[in-house]
């Protein structure tokens, strides 16, 4: 059988997912989650964020701790 992954944040708990920032292994505790509207040009108005459609266009990034430092939000 296959070995499990263990979590490279805390190195208790099964990974479950990768950071997108650096791919480190990480369980459901030390993934944090960034939520992000995706604003372009076509979705703004002298200024002002407009409604494109029923939902904003959400982009969500999975992250380990010591990226979240330096994650690019915006």
């Amino acid at each position: 059988m296959g070995e499990r992954e263990m979590c490279g944040v805390c190195g208790k708990n099964e990974a479950a997912t990768k950071c997108s920032e650096c791919g480190i292994p990480l369980c459901e505790m030390c993934a944090n989650e960034v939520t992000m509207e995706d604003i372009s040009p076509g979705h703004r108005v002298k200024g002002v964020t407009t409604p494109g459609g029923v939902e904003p266009p959400v982009r969500k990034k999975t992250v380990c701790t010591n990226c979240m430092k330096e994650v690019d939000i915006f």
